[in-house]
């Protein structure tokens, strides 16, 4: 992730913690959109327990949680994430 922004690229993070119920439900919806989805960059995945600071960088306030990166920076948080429609909806919003 930290390559990705030093190189000002445009990309998705998931952010997650492995014992939350709605966190594997939305990782399995994750997976659906990168499966039919071949348009859209891939979404990388974080346990947001390794990384504790970026989710106080970022304002992350729950997961699951999508942050979307444009040129490096954030610049969108999504935790809608209980359908595919709703999380196609968040990736290709500007």
């Amino acid at each position: 992730m930290y390559a990705a922004q030093k190189n000002g690229t445009n990309f998705t993070v998931f952010f997650f913690t492995p014992m939350c119920g709605s966190c594997q439900m939305a990782s399995r919806l994750v997976d659906m959109t990168q499966n039919v989805d071949n348009i859209h960059s891939t979404i990388a995945k974080v346990d947001l327990n390794y990384v504790p600071e970026i989710a106080q960088a970022l304002e992350i306030t729950s997961v699951p949680a999508l942050v979307k990166f444009k040129e490096g920076n954030p610049t969108d948080i999504s935790y809608k994430l209980h359908d595919v429609t709703a999380i196609f909806e968040f990736l290709y919003s500007e």
